[in-house]
């Protein structure tokens, strides 16, 4: 009871909770596409390449979101031109530029006066930073995820299930993969504040991975993923609060728990 009344009284709560809800739909909307196509690593490097983004933002005193969103989509680009090459897997180019993100945040985090505390909260998350603009993101970056999934429903189904075969009968895969990674991107900006960088990739893998237990169609497993990431992202909400534990880390625990108790009883289920 403790919490409706807090949630009636204060403003802050409602707009956590409600940015909560949202980022469970749009980060349980782009899970199975990174799990179906092994882009795991892709999430920890655009949050990685988030940090360089705020940095650049705090220190040159302009819109912390504008900062983010340009660093993820640079480095989804640079990410799409050096994996065009043959000779550069993806996961090798990840590997070369996150470091080179991450140093340039720490390098330019370390002039701010307010180093610690903009560390701690875009390291960790901090639901008290979200403010309605955050929502209002928030929202747009779901309708745009909604969209993308509708329009290019057919040609990521294709290409996530055989790129070769999909470029064979004509779906241009590169423009695919470079749609992927932008959403993927915006969707990583979004989740920021409340999942920080260096949770972020249990947020874009874990429903994911539960869906892919059960789905048997992309729909299937955005729909399945979405559920699993609402529930458990309102129950580790609800949890924290009365707990005062950092909202984040302990809806990754709930995530990861359900999906370990799911796994066990699947394999249990099939007599392995």
């Amino acid at each position: 009871m403790a919490f409706i009344t807090d949630l009636l009284n204060y403003e802050f709560l409602r707009d956590a909770l409600i940015a909560n809800v949202l980022i469970a739909f749009v980060t349980g909307m782009v899970s199975p596409v990174i799990v179906y196509k092994r882009l795991e690593f892709i999430g920890d490097g655009l949050a990685h390449a988030i940090f360089a983004g705020v940095a650049f933002a705090v220190i040159f005193n302009f819109n912390i979101l504008l900062g983010s969103v340009l660093a993820t989509l640079l480095f989804a680009y640079l990410v799409y031109v050096l994996s065009n090459d043959t000779q550069i897997a993806e996961s090798t180019a990840i590997g070369m530029l996150l470091p080179v993100f991450m140093s340039l945040g720490v390098i330019l985090f370390s002039k701010s006066e307010r180093y610690t505390t903009d560390v701690t909260s875009y390291l960790f998350g901090n639901i008290l930073l979200i403010s309605k603009h955050d929502i209002y993101f928030i929202a747009a970056v779901l309708v745009f995820s909604i969209l993308i999934l509708l329009w290019k429903h057919y040609e990521i189904s294709y290409w996530l299930a055989d790129e070769t075969m999909a470029k064979f009968y004509g779906i241009k895969t590169n423009i695919v993969r470079f749609i992927v990674l932008v959403l993927v991107s915006t969707v990583v900006v979004a989740a920021l504040k409340l999942a920080g960088v260096i949770v972020m990739g249990a947020f874009l893998v874990l429903p994911g991975a539960f869906s892919k237990n059960y789905a048997k169609s992309l729909t299937s497993a955005i729909l399945r993923s979405v559920v699993f990431n609402f529930m458990l992202s309102l129950l580790g909400f609800v949890t924290a609060y009365y707990f005062d534990l950092p909202p984040g880390p302990t809806i990754v625990l709930f995530l990861f728990t359900a999906f370990l108790i799911s796994t066990l009883f699947v394999k249990s289920k099939n007599g392995q």
